[in-house]
């Protein structure tokens, strides 16, 4: 069933196709959680069943459906975006799948996960495909940061920010799945990512996330910082979470009239230099770049 916030997105990709003006590279960029990857695994399902197709939607029945609920369709290829980076040579195999003939005499489609992890060699073997589409071949992208991607690439697809428009069908849908702010106050942060906040719930990280907040609101008292490391380490993508978290905790403070200014620009350029180090410098110290950072961030609410 289609995610509440997503029913515009998939009425428009509706319109266009209807209106044969749909484009065959459609990109779906956003924030993690926003629901891109459901949004064009879907779209790729619709687009590969035989019986709607002249609607983008599945009927779950025929030949091809069955062969999707089996994993097993030969006219669907789909790289994933859980590797660290999407290589040439599985960009080649992409390439040599969609110019061979449809198996099921239908549709060919590729889904492209997170591809802004694609090696520069990886993007240019791209190219001659999105600007050379063969009739019946779609490429469904998801990006969830659109600024790394070449703009040649951009230029040659149809592009769809997917984001959240109505608050309350999405507080209402975190209801039923039992989230609310009223049991994890930093939950309003990620309203606009709801899947993160589901995914969080399914692998019971919820604790974690909690713990994160707590420490974040009383971080001009921590010392152990083996103990704050060893959280993290559950789960390397909250680093980004926890300094979220120290943002709005000192955002907070400085309109509690708690920290001045000077103090917060100091505050919010340690975290900022966290975060880029993090991002940037391969094999850094975990432990002593955390304890940089929580004791720079002491001696920044100690001054005056």
């Amino acid at each position: 069933m289609m995610y509440p916030w997503l029913q515009a997105f998939q009425q428009h990709l509706q319109a266009s196709f209807s209106q044969r003006r749909f484009h065959h590279a459609q990109l779906f960029f956003g924030l993690e959680g926003t629901g891109k990857r459901y949004l064009a695994s879907n779209l790729a399902e619709a687009l590969l069943c035989n019986t709607n197709q002249n609607e983008l939607n599945r009927c779950g029945s025929c030949k091809s459906c069955n062969l999707l609920k089996a994993q097993s369709h030969p006219d669907l290829f789909a790289l994933s975006g859980e590797q660290s980076s999407i290589g040439v040579d599985e960009v080649r195999a992409l390439n040599d799948f969609i110019f061979h003939s449809a198996q099921q005499g239908g549709n060919k489609v590729v889904v492209i996960e997170r591809i802004e992890k694609m090696t520069e060699s990886a993007a240019n073997a791209l190219l001659k495909t999105l600007e050379e589409p063969a009739l019946k071949r779609y490429i469904l992208m998801t990006c969830n940061d659109v600024s790394k991607l070449k703009a040649t690439i951009l230029s040659r697809c149809n592009k769809t920010q997917v984001n959240i428009g109505d608050n309350q069908q999405v507080s209402f849908w975190l209801e039923q799945q039992g989230i609310s702010a009223s049991t994890h106050p930093w939950a309003e942060i990620f309203h606009n990512q709801p899947l993160l906040l589901d995914k969080w719930l399914k692998q019971d990280s919820m604790d974690e996330v909690d713990n994160l907040w707590k420490v974040a609101h009383d971080i001009d008292r921590i010392s152990d910082i083996a103990a704050l490391e060893n959280e993290i380490n559950k789960d390397p993508s909250l680093l980004n979470v926890f300094s979220r978290f120290l943002m709005s905790a000192f955002k907070q403070q400085v309109m509690n009239g708690q920290l001045n200014f000077v103090q917060y620009q100091h505050c919010v350029a340690s975290i900022e230099t966290f975060l880029s180090d993090h991002h940037q410098v391969l094999g850094i110290n975990r432990t002593l770049s955390l304890s940089k950072l929580v004791f720079g961030l002491q001696r920044a609410i100690k001054q005056d």
